[in-house]
């Protein structure tokens, strides 16, 4: 098999050259030649050796020298390089045409002959064009008509035509001419056809190709301005730090050093002034972690169960004070980034707590769901729920819901959003108002191993 294999690779190169897509009908055509130089070159000693002895000893000296010749010749078509596959393909047509009418002159009617030159038809059909064989047909013809017409008034003396009869010769003759035509004309058909079929779906890889260089342009400028937004989000939380501290420093110390001085109205405007810095800062802080999440960061496996017990811990003074009960089970270990899956569940956890219902026990129930290429996580309570018209803007970053009641820089589910996002999946919600909450989320089997945003 080992030489078989490496005899295959070298009539490829010889023949085929360098191979190119599909384009049209001539690649199955030059692939159909190939296929059958390199069986004809294998086995054609099975026939032409015997063939050379018995030609040799029967006295066809001829048959002798074209078997000899057309095996040098499958040598040369399989194995000489700087020779076009199309001078090749007429190399071929030419010496089976040659055999054929060999063939018919030394065996005569009763030889192989006249199949030879149904062969030959059939193999130019198949492997140039429909039009040469057709023309194949037409010289074929000629000549075989003229053969009959010569029996009939011995024009000239031929062996061929000797002792044979008129009827039998052209009811031969007809029957092996019209067969030809029916059998080039259908093939004809059958090649159109699938020729439009694959000018029709190189049209469309060329169409998808172009839709997909787009998708991937698209991507390559969206991913650039996510960067862009990021960076820019970093240097403004980072540079409007400063005199924030400084807005607060010095509200703090006029407070501090010119509190008897200060009228009440004036002392109340500062301390909003210092109140309202304060909840810049943290909202800056909130924009900086935004714009940090997942990178440079690794990935590795970790216990969800072992996360969430964690979390029981961190969460230990929120949970004791608001009564909450969590529930977990079946929660798996997966490959993901630790920090921001645990970041992403306190955020869910803390919310379920915080937006609870008055005067109800509040439980939060998690658990996982294995699919064929994701995880699929719910975090589920029994808080004031979510009315269905927020459901997407919830994930919107500064979006918050009770602005008034409930305290918050509405960027926790945001934060969410993108942790999942960088996990390869999707965050969603279900919720029925005073009923509760079912937040949904998938994480990707097939992360990438490189780090992100680097």
């Amino acid at each position: 098999m080992k030489y078989w294999g490496e005899y295959k690779i070298r009539l490829a190169k010889t023949i085929l050259g360098e191979q190119v897509a599909i384009q049209n009908l001539s690649y199955y055509r030059n692939q159909l030649f190939y296929y059958i130089v390199l069986y004809t070159l294998a086995f054609s000693p099975i026939a032409i050796v015997p063939g050379i002895f018995a030609s040799y000893l029967t006295g066809f000296i001829n048959l002798a020298i074209l078997n000899i010749a057309t095996f040098l010749i499958l040598i040369i078509l399989a194995l000489v390089k700087p020779i076009n596959i199309e001078t090749r393909k007429i190399i071929l047509i030419s010496i089976l045409f040659i055999i054929a009418w060999t063939l018919f002159f030394e065996l005569n009617l009763e030889g192989p002959g006249l199949m030879y030159l149904f062969t030959v038809t059939i193999v130019t059909c198949l492997i140039h064009s429909g039009k040469s064989a057709y023309l194949l047909i037409l010289f074929n013809s000629i000549i075989l008509c003229f053969i009959g017409l010569n029996i009939e008034f011995q024009w000239l003396s031929l062996a061929i035509t000797e002792n044979q009869s008129i009827t039998t010769w052209f009811g031969i003759v007809v029957n092996l001419i019209f067969l030809s035509i029916i059998i080039v004309a259908c093939f004809e058909i059958i090649f159109k056809k699938l020729e439009k079929i694959i000018v029709q779906q190189r049209i469309l890889n060329e169409t998808v190709n172009q839709d997909n260089q787009k998708i991937l342009n698209t991507q390559k400028v969206l991913k650039e301005k996510n960067e862009e937004l990021n960076q820019f989000a970093h240097t403004i939380a980072h540079d409007l730090k400063e005199p924030l501290r400084s807005m607060q420093a010095f509200s703090h110390l006029t407070i501090s050093k010119y509190k008897d001085s200060i009228p009440e109205k004036g002392q109340e405007f500062l301390h909003h002034i210092q109140t309202s810095s304060e909840r810049m800062a943290l909202l800056l802080d909130s924009l900086l972690e935004y714009s940090q999440l997942g990178k440079g960061k690794q990935k590795s496996v970790f216990s969800v169960k072992e996360l969430v017990k964690e979390l029981e811990k961190d969460l230990s003074q929120l949970i004791q004070e608001n009564e909450a009960i969590i529930r977990y089970n079946g929660l798996p270990k997966i490959i993901g980034y630790e920090l921001e899956f645990k970041q992403l569940l306190q955020n869910l956890i803390a919310n379920a707590i915080k937006f609870r219902k008055d005067n109800e026990e509040i439980e939060v129930k998690i658990k996982a769901n294995e699919k064929d290429k994701h995880w699929e996580f719910l975090v589920t309570d029994n808080g004031i729920g979510i009315d269905s018209k927020h459901r997407e803007k919830i994930f919107t970053i500064f979006h918050r819901l009770h602005k008034n009641k409930f305290p918050g820089t509405g960027l926790g589910l945001a934060n969410c959003k993108k942790i999942v996002e960088i996990h390869g999946g999707d965050i969603w919600v279900d919720s029925i108002p005073e009923k509760g909450s079912t937040f949904y989320f998938t994480i990707s089997k097939n992360l990438e191993a490189a780090p992100i945003n680097e």
